[in-house]
């Protein structure tokens, strides 16, 4: 049940209109380390290397929400269900992670190294990391999601692959959007939004479109705003998404089989992507 996708869509396809709802939460287990480990990340490699059929990763935070010195890798659902032979990856120290802005893409952990700007990519294989700057990014908790600590700079995948989604230290909180290319690992274009990064929940990325979430009630947030990189414009939307808990510390898309897996205050979650035939309905656009 938890590897068909909603639609019969093929991979990496695009071949809808957009975002239409989400399906209702299902509550995968609690991450290993406990309750108390209430920040995090988790998810499913879209493009595993040939030799592993599956990657499923699990990041807690510490309990301080910030850092992370190591996370685990499973190769099967069983594997992550049962915690049955569980690999940690541990960081070298010089390289370990802060907030839970992570994601895992094609057997690298990409993520903030601690107390610094800088994108850092893990070799799952071979231990090793590569880091570049992000030139003018804020970091260290300038602005990261309302109520989440430490995600100033926000890893995201698609099915055009990988993307960075951060504030400029010179644009006053406004998200920009950041597509990274992987062979050189270097923003290669720059999309700069209306978005005010710290009064959002989270947000990811779907066909270069990013949507961005808020909270309406306790249990309940709204997907709201749209931004469409193939076109530069912003979009107000309306569309309902459930949690169990307050904060969703990480939001993570996984276009293989179009399902978002969150981290809900220390719950895995995933949801099902339900696309539209017809265009999204729009509330008002706000930019041309």
């Amino acid at each position: 049940k938890l590897e068909l996708p909603f639609l019969s869509l093929q991979t990496g396809s695009c071949d809808h209109n957009g975002l239409l709802q989400l399906g209702e939460p299902t509550v995968i287990q609690l991450n290993y380390n406990g309750f108390g480990y209430r920040y995090g990340a988790w998810g499913k490699d879209s493009i595993p290397p040939l030799n592993k059929k599956e990657l499923y990763w699990v990041a807690p935070l510490n309990t301080d929400a910030r850092t992370l010195y190591s996370f685990t890798v499973y190769y099967s659902l069983n594997d992550l269900l049962l915690n049955k032979n569980p690999i940690t990856k541990s960081f070298p120290s010089s390289y370990r992670a802060q907030g839970s802005g992570m994601v895992l893409y094609n057997n690298f952990l990409y993520y903030n190294c601690y107390n610094t700007r800088d994108m850092c990519r893990y070799d799952i294989d071979s231990g090793r990391v590569q880091s570049q700057t992000l030139k003018d990014a804020a970091y260290n908790n300038k602005y990261s999601y309302a109520g989440i600590t430490y995600q100033d700079i926000d890893f995201a995948v698609d099915e055009s692959g990988l993307w960075v989604i951060y504030c400029p230290e010179t644009n006053a909180g406004n998200a920009a959007i950041g597509k990274i290319n992987e062979a050189t690992f270097t923003v290669e274009k720059t999309w700069v939004t209306r978005l005010y990064k710290p009064s959002v929940t989270n947000s990811f990325i779907i066909c270069g479109v990013l949507y961005a979430i808020r909270p309406v009630q306790p249990q309940s947030e709204e997907i709201f705003y749209a931004f469409d990189t193939k076109t530069g414009k912003e979009d107000s939307i309306s569309i309902t998404m459930d949690k169990i808990l307050e904060k969703l510390p990480s939001v993570n898309y996984n276009p293989a089989n179009h399902k978002l897996y969150v981290y809900n205050d220390g719950y895995q979650l995933t949801y099902d992507v339900i696309f539209g035939r017809e265009p999204p309905v729009s509330n008002s656009r706000i930019a041309n």
